[in-house]
């Protein structure tokens, strides 16, 4: 047996988004969005995981598994459900949270936006409201003020492009739903905005401070000159990165790889696409909508994930190269990685790839952080619902009764140890 040694200080741990897990938020615009006559999505989130109710069993799941550290995100529209009122009993619920995983010796990694936004806010426009910049960082300084100052790692924004494209360019994943060139960039703004504000306000609250955003960045074909392919690269993940410049550690969320059809009439296509001001404006965001995040070049022999992108455990490597040549003097920090799978051998045989790959970047680098499994439970993935199940622990839809799976175990191990053993 071989084993692969990570460095003492390395992280590893898993990953949850609060409207995935949780249960009972009703009052932001994912809720709007999902029960919506004509909705895209499989089925709405409702009660979720009921990780809010039962926090002190997944804690002790936790450490019970050996995971010493885990991600997740604060619920805006719990905080503030209504404009400039905050609620107490909800920030002193993920204060105590925050509190109980440090006191169990675990790591607490804080996300402030996982793709979620008060139903007060979407009523006013969302993230194109000139003001939701200053209206997230006040949100910020109201958590700042009571979180514990043991905490160091803070995401501000969740996969800015995910959720800016899907929801303002992308024509129907997520909400708003928009599919506007112009509304998307506005919005993009305002987003990168809203995290370097809140940036500095992190850091006035807590000296100690690593704060970054979380990139959803793909792997993509260096050698494919597709316009089309370029433009989606830029908005997706360039122009959030170049925001990332004054981050303390880049946050790497990476699944799979985007290939193109190698055609002709495509590239031709593409041209007309991108310069001919009528069709760039209403069937851009049509034809976007195959290529952009999910979705590439996938045929018969291709092997897929239950998502149905290409099962691809190399993208992390290519990305930790990438970020490495784009800003060399700054750590990285595998906030998401993972798969979705009803075979969790498979699921390790994932894994163990990705970190075989991690060992060895970072053996030569130093520069890695940690890496974050997605996801600790079955939860709801977006508009695909239920179905998707990541989680190292089923999740029962009926009692909510954690089930660990082998792979729960194999990786608390390592996590606990900081060894990948290999067979």
């Amino acid at each position: 047996m071989n084993e692969l040694k990570f460095p003492d200080k390395f992280l590893f741990g898993t990953a949850v988004a609060s409207y995935q897990v949780e249960g009972g938020i009703y009052n932001n615009d994912w809720t709007i969005w999902e029960n919506k006559n004509n909705s895209v999505c499989v089925e709405p989130c409702n009660e979720a995981c009921n990780h809010y109710e039962l926090i002190d069993e997944d804690i002790n799941l936790l450490k019970t598994l050996g995971i010493k550290a885990f991600r997740f995100s604060i619920e805006w529209s719990r905080i503030e459900p209504t404009q400039g009122i905050f609620n107490d009993d909800e920030i002193n619920h993920y204060v105590d949270k925050a509190n109980k995983l440090i006191s169990n010796n675990i790591t607490p990694i804080i996300t402030f936006h996982h793709f979620t936004t008060p139903e007060w806010l979407y009523n006013q426009g969302s993230w194109l409201n000139p003001k939701a910049d200053d209206y997230f960082n006040n949100y910020v300084d109201k958590l700042m003020q009571k979180l514990p100052k043991e905490i160091v790692y803070f995401n501000t924004i969740n996969e800015p492009g995910i959720f800016s494209f899907f929801g303002y360019f992308s024509t129907n994943k997520f909400p708003p739903g928009i599919a506007n060139e112009t509304k998307f960039i506005n919005a993009s703004e305002n987003i990168m905005s809203a995290h370097k504000k809140a940036l500095k306000t992190i850091k006035q609250f807590n000296s100690n401070a690593k704060v970054g955003m979380t990139h959803a960045l793909q792997e993509w074909e260096d050698d494919d000159d597709n316009k089309l392919k370029e433009y989606l690269k830029y908005h997706l993940e360039d122009k959030f990165l170049e925001a990332s410049i004054d981050d303390d550690f880049i946050g790497l969320q990476t699944y799979t790889i985007v290939r193109y059809p190698k055609s002709i009439f495509l590239k031709l296509f593409n041209a007309v696409l991108l310069n001919i001001g009528i069709i760039r404006k209403f069937i851009l965001p049509r034809i976007i909508q195959i290529f952009a995040g999910r979705n590439g070049a996938i045929t018969k022999e291709t092997r897929t994930t239950k998502m149905g992108y290409e099962y691809r455990p190399d993208a992390v490597l290519y990305n930790l190269k990438r970020l490495n040549k784009k800003f060399p003097d700054k750590e990285i920090f595998i906030t998401e990685n993972g798969i979705a799978t009803d075979n969790d051998d498979e699921r390790i045989e994932f894994v163990t790839t990705v970190l075989k790959d991690v060992h060895q970047f970072e053996s030569e680098n130093s520069n890695v952080i940690g890496y974050l499994y997605w996801s600790l439970l079955d939860n709801f993935e977006w508009d695909l619902g239920y179905q998707m199940n990541f989680g190292l622990v089923e999740v029962d839809r009926e009692t909510y009764k954690r089930i660990p799976h082998k792979s729960a175990k194999w990786f608390g191990k390592i996590s606990s140890s900081n060894i990948l053993s290999i067979t």
